[in-house]
């Protein structure tokens, strides 16, 4: 039998630790972005958001196909609004599920009344520059809004039985633009231009059946938005 010297072993070791150098996982190469990844919380800002008008417009109403149900189709006033967000955050883009509810005062040629908008939505950001400070972001996702406007809605062949609340729900196109600063790898501070495109296409009234709108209701919001992000 034949034995190798110390000296010949550790060069034969040597030799393999070499030729297994490049076989590292490629993941621990990859370059880390700023931002920590994983899931966080936080809220946004909309000063002054209301709806375009372009069906509520405070001047139309609308009738059921069909039927003698009536709704208003308020101007809403402009208000703040405050939304808050859970998501998670990978190295070049984030998944984030959100909430927002807004109390507005609509009119109604010379009237007025109260109104609450809300949305459940589900949007992704897209990052560039991710090994920054400074990184800026592409928002798209989808929505499921609804607009309860309080006595929007009444029998025009029985005006005798009064008014009830009349309820708009549809689905919406998110979008918005803008840059986002990480002091700190776990807090986020993003300022952007928001565009929200809504069509309503199913309402309910003061009978509570629920009807669908023919042609759809469209609508649009725009405006600033500043979010802050947090974490874990």
């Amino acid at each position: 039998m034949t034995h190798l010297s110390a000296e010949y072993s550790f060069r034969v070791a040597a030799l393999a630790a070499l030729m297994l150098a490049p076989a590292v996982p490629a993941a621990g190469q990859e370059p880390q972005g700023f931002a920590k990844v994983g899931g966080y919380v936080g809220g946004s800002f909309v000063p002054n958001f209301t709806l375009d008008g372009e069906t509520f417009d405070g001047m139309t109403l609308y009738r059921e196909i069909g039927g003698d149900e009536v709704g208003i189709l308020p101007k809403l006033d402009k208000q703040h609004k405050f939304k808050g967000i859970l998501g998670y955050r990978g190295r070049m883009a984030s998944l984030e599920l959100s909430y927002e509810r807004t109390n507005h005062d609509g009119t109604f040629f010379d009237g007025t009344g109260e109104a609450t908008f809300q949305s459940v939505d589900l949007n992704g950001r897209f990052f560039a520059l991710t090994n920054q400070r400074f990184q800026p972001y592409l928002l798209l996702g989808g929505g499921i809004p609804w607009l309860t406007v309080k006595d929007g809605s009444f029998l025009e062949d029985e005006p005798e039985k009064g008014f009830g609340d009349g309820s708009w729900k549809g689905y919406s196109l998110n979008t918005e633009v803008g840059v986002a600063l990480y002091p700190h790898p776990q807090v986020g501070v993003m300022v952007g231009y928001g565009y929200r495109a809504i069509w309503f296409d199913r309402a309910t009234g003061i009978t509570g059946t629920l009807f669908d709108l023919r042609p759809r209701f469209r609508e649009t919001s725009k405006g600033i938005v500043v979010t802050g992000l947090f974490t874990f």
